[in-house]
């Protein structure tokens, strides 16, 4: 779980931009796709009315509704509705000759709109046409009723030309009687074709009639409606935010227990050492001895592990370095020297960082005089090293007392050659003969020899390592990859360097 949040801590600025997109991405498919909502209106056509020549089937009427009377003329009011979109998509006549109705279905991103839409058509097309009808209607009485003011004008006419003619003119009569019958004829049949139409116009001058006004529909029509876009889109984005930041911790190979490195089965791994909050350098040297603290134990037991280590080996020089600067060398060093210091041990610890000394700094001697200085001047006076009075086995020459480099310090069987301040560049310093005669002299006098190296990027590493009966590799578990430890592990094998362990650093550390 630690690692979990310790991920999302690195690449939070990734899991941020996810969200970002997520959010305003969900709004833009949501706009892109929005929700439709499905209004339906019914259209009725009285089926008595058919007796009617006036009154036309159904389908006639059903087929208006998309004509520029009725569609063009509602989507006036509509300015955002595309015609052809509406007619094509977002509209659907349905028509059903058994029960004589016309169905109307519009669909909508809005509800009201929809419903609305669906009213109006539906209230114009049976106001247009019933008005139609009705003016047909009084049309065809009108034809009528002019017919049969006709008729009755040459009615009366024939019956003056028979009331003017003689009584002898039979056949005249005749023929006058037979023409007024026939006009008689012609009004009565006129007049039963207007009361016809009278009656049907006072049942079926308005045959077409809304019987389902729609109402506002409250659930989306189809189920991408039913789908809230912008939260889905938004946590798989956050999902994908997420499996984002495993890929790259997994491309990142981190070092996030020791177990990651054991079963790499590289090298023995002879302390982890956890980050702590208050710096190692701050941590005074007496606590490392005797406190009770999960850090002060950890370097106990790296003592421990170091010097089983040591002693099986024989190794009384003991180089610390690491594989790229601020590993936290120089604190494993000192630790490493106070812990075997304390176990009753003579203890030398030299601190070959000579560009950046730091060890006088945490055991309070002075940095004038040093290994730098010491090497300088053995070189200029091509002796072996010795101390005061004592020249070493097998030379007659002068000696070069050292006794005025090596520091005693507030640790009991701790001494200390600090850096000094190098005048020549400290590559070259340090793969003088001068300093492999100062480590074999200094090592019969002393139990170990903790040398503080640099790191691996720099040439004096390699050279210490070389002069060293074993060197431990510090790894910073917070930047410090597993791959470039296998890497860094398979390049040393091939050097003089004697790598005999690893000592990981920093383990818990979030960035």
């Amino acid at each position: 779980m630690k690692a979990i949040v310790k991920a999302l801590a690195r690449w939070f600025w990734i899991l941020i931009l996810c969200l970002i997109l997520g959010w305003f991405g969900g709004k833009e498919l949501a706009v892109l796709i929005p929700p439709t909502y499905q209004a339906t209106a019914l259209i009725q056509l009285n089926a008595q009315s058919h007796t009617s020549s006036i009154v036309q089937p159904v389908a006639a009427y059903s087929a208006l509704i998309l004509s520029d009377s009725v569609l063009g003329t509602v989507l006036k009011k509509y300015p955002n509705l595309d015609r052809t979109e509406v007619a094509t998509k977002q509209l659907t006549v349905a028509l059903d000759n058994g029960s004589q109705t016309i169905t109307l279905q519009v669909t909508l991103p809005k509800a009201r709109e929809a419903a609305a839409l669906a009213n109006e058509l539906a209230q114009l097309l049976v106001t247009q046409q019933n008005a139609y009808i009705m003016q047909q209607y009084e049309k065809e009485l009108q034809i009528l009723n002019t017919r049969i003011a006709g008729e009755k004008h040459s009615i009366d006419q024939l019956n003056q030309k028979i009331i003017a003619t003689p009584s002898t003119s039979t056949t005249v009569i005749q023929q006058l009687q037979s023409q007024v019958s026939q006009y008689q004829n012609l009004e009565n049949q006129d007049i039963s074709t207007q009361q016809t139409l009278l009656t049907q116009q006072a049942l079926y001058s308005q045959p077409l009639s809304v019987v389902q006004t729609a109402n506002v529909p409250t659930k989306p029509s189809s189920i991408i409606g039913l789908i809230p876009l912008t939260p889905i889109f938004f946590t798989v984005m956050l999902m994908l935010g997420v499996f984002i930041i495993y890929l790259l911790e997994r491309r990142a190979n981190r070092i996030n227990n020791v177990y990651a490195l054991q079963q790499k089965k590289i090298m023995p791994i002879l302390g982890a050492l956890r980050w702590s909050q208050v710096a190692p350098q701050d941590i005074p040297l007496k606590q490392i001895c005797e406190a009770k603290t999960s850090y002060a134990e950890e370097c106990r037991v790296m003592m421990a592990d170091v010097l089983f280590h040591a002693e099986s080996a024989q190794a009384r020089i003991l180089a610390i370095t690491s594989i790229k600067g601020h590993a936290g060398n120089s604190s494993i060093a000192t630790a490493l020297a106070v812990l075997l210091a304390q176990s009753k041990r003579r203890v030398l610890l030299i601190d070959a960082h000579l560009a950046m000394p730091s060890l006088y700094k945490r055991l309070g001697v002075p940095n004038k005089a040093g290994l730098a200085m010491m090497l300088e001047e053995a070189h200029k006076l091509k002796v072996p090293v010795t101390s005061g009075g004592y020249t070493a086995p097998g030379e007659n020459m002068s000696s070069l007392p050292v006794d005025s480099y090596v520091l005693g310090t507030s640790i009991p069987n701790l001494f200390i050659v600090p850096a000094g301040e190098p005048s020549v560049n400290p590559s070259s310093l340090l793969s003088m003969p001068e300093m492999d005669q100062f480590l074999k002299y200094v090592a019969r006098r002393s139990d170990y020899i903790i040398i503080d190296c640099p790191a691996l990027t720099h040439a004096e590493a390699h050279v210490l390592g070389s002069l060293s009966d074993q060197t431990f590799l510090v790894i910073d578990a917070a930047k410090d990859r597993i791959k470039q430890v296998v890497s860094i592990k398979e390049e040393l094998m091939n050097t003089s360097v004697k790598l005999s362990g690893f000592i990981v650093n920093k383990l818990g550390r979030w960035i």
